[in-house]
């Protein structure tokens, strides 16, 4: 069952367990479409919400028609660190109407780059939802990580790619329907994708996989695989 976020005009799919300032995945309500935007340089996370704030305005759209959200962290989490950051992520989203009786309405990817990687938690890209006569679904899952040392890099990406499988089926969606998959690993996994994700997603495969190197944001994490299913995609400037 999908929840819905009035305000919004989208659905999302709860996180396992509830408790999780973010969503597994969300959907565009009919009359509405998910619109997903890069910033051409990343800020800071708090400083990427004012940014949004104006933005969304700006469209004359509410706040809660931002759905998703892209992080980059400086490294990887230790697990303490990482609920004392979520504790306060979740009351920014409380703020915005995006978090209520532990449960939060928006899709998120948080990544520590292994190249490149910023010196602070920043806002990488976001999804929110405009109105639109098209009838085609459009959505955007959470990253999905592998936990723990063991299992091999073959059996890691396999776990994640069965688990947005089963988003997107929760959704009543299909590989067919994403525009986009993205791998986020330190090492090179092109072997693993040959063999667990090619066969799964079908003829996806044409709008290819993007990599990149880094880790997932905790540090008991490592591989981690997202995609998404839109018809726009922005490159905007918060500068």
């Amino acid at each position: 069952m999908l929840d819905t976020q009035p305000l919004g005009n989208y659905r999302f799919l709860s996180g396992e367990g509830g408790r999780v300032p973010f969503c597994n995945a969300v959907m565009a309500e009919p009359g509405y479409e998910i619109v997903r935007a890069t910033l051409e340089r990343s800020v800071p996370y708090q400083d990427g919400f004012k940014f949004i704030a104006d933005y969304l305005a700006g469209l004359g759209r509410p706040r809660q028609a931002l759905c998703g959200l892209e992080l980059r962290c400086a490294e990887p989490y230790t697990r303490d660190k990482f609920n004392e950051f979520n504790a306060g992520y979740a009351k920014l989203l409380e703020s915005w109407g995006l978090w209520s009786d532990g449960v939060g309405s928006t899709a998120r990817t948080n990544i520590a780059l292994t190249l490149s990687p910023p010196t602070e938690q920043v806002l990488f890209a976001f999804s929110y939802t405009i109105p639109s006569t098209t009838e085609r679904p459009t959505f955007v899952l959470s990253g999905a990580a592998a936990v723990g040392e063991g299992d091999g890099v073959r059996n890691k990406v396999a776990h994640v790619a069965s688990l947005l499988d089963e988003r997107l089926k929760a959704m009543g969606l299909g590989w067919d329907a994403t525009t986009e998959i993205v791998a986020y690993a330190p090492q090179d996994i092109e072997a693993a994708l040959r063999s667990e994700v090619l066969p799964l997603i079908g003829a996806a495969v044409l709008n290819g996989i993007r990599w990149f190197p880094s880790r997932a944001p905790v540090i008991d994490t490592e591989i981690e695989l997202g995609t998404h299913g839109v018809r726009q995609e922005l490159r905007v400037s918060a500068k």
